[in-house]
């Protein structure tokens, strides 16, 4: 009985113990802890009783020497959870792009693509309520003002409409081959298109750039302006942050 009794007030003790450990500075925890194990250590010792603490050692060595060998595993590990989390939706995520005229934002997980007529002709309206003849006008309007504009309304034309409304209006214009006048990104809006927070870090950005370009790769139907966008987000930021 007396031997009970001890040991729930060792184990109440212990508790209390690893409760105020817990409240201390980071930079004295281990201090204390090595204070702890010593005394153990010493009352093993006067006690009589350090064989226990060796034949517990012998009992743990083979779960040791396994534990070992899985460490020598946790880089494969790691590429493969990191391989597994960059094929993921990002849940709530959405990539920014703008223009002179346009604001568009696309949704990681649903991929679909939606903008506002900053300025210029149907200034402040949703692209999503404009008409097809609205839209058509509007394109004609960065035809001569804005190519940028001109190629991204077209990437959310072809997402809204199918390819239908193109013909005709290649000849006005030439093939669309996704390329801007103007190429030049801010640290900014580049992980705004990757729908980034500022300051991630450099496999988050292979990670969201992964993501995007899977689903907006020309080769797989998707924008050659976004693609294209994506890539000089990612170029742009890889080297931008340092390791």
């Amino acid at each position: 009985m007396a031997r009970i009794i001890l040991i729930i007030v060792a184990i109440a003790i212990a508790m209390l113990l690893y409760r105020w450990i817990k409240q201390q500075p980071a930079n004295k925890r281990w201090k204390i802890l090595m204070i702890v194990v010593g005394v153990v250590l010493l009352g093993l010792v006067f006690t009589g009783r350090l064989h226990w603490l060796f034949a517990l050692a012998g009992a743990l060595i083979p779960a040791a020497q396994r534990l070992l060998g899985l460490i020598a595993y946790l880089p494969i590990l790691q590429r493969m959870a990191n391989s597994f989390k960059g094929n993921q939706p990002s849940a709530g995520k959405t990539s920014q792009v703008e223009t002179d005229y346009l604001h568009m934002q696309l949704d990681h997980d649903s991929g679909k693509l939606t903008g506002i007529v900053r300025s210029g002709l149907f200034a402040g309206r949703n692209l999503d309520n404009l008409s097809i003849d609205e839209l058509m006008q509007l394109r004609d309007y960065y035809v001569q003002n804005d190519e940028d504009s001109r190629l991204l309304l077209e990437n959310y034309l072809d997402r809204k409409h199918g390819s239908e409304w193109r013909a005709g209006q290649e000849q006005q214009t030439g093939p669309n081959t996704g390329a801007s006048h103007d190429s030049s990104l801010s640290i900014d809006e580049a992980y705004a298109i990757l729908g980034l927070e500022s300051g991630a870090d450099k496999q988050t950005v292979i990670d969201a750039h992964r993501r995007l370009i899977q689903k907006l790769h020309p080769d797989r139907g998707g924008s050659s302006y976004l693609a294209i966008k994506i890539n000089q987000a990612k170029d742009l930021l890889i080297n931008h942050i340092t390791d």
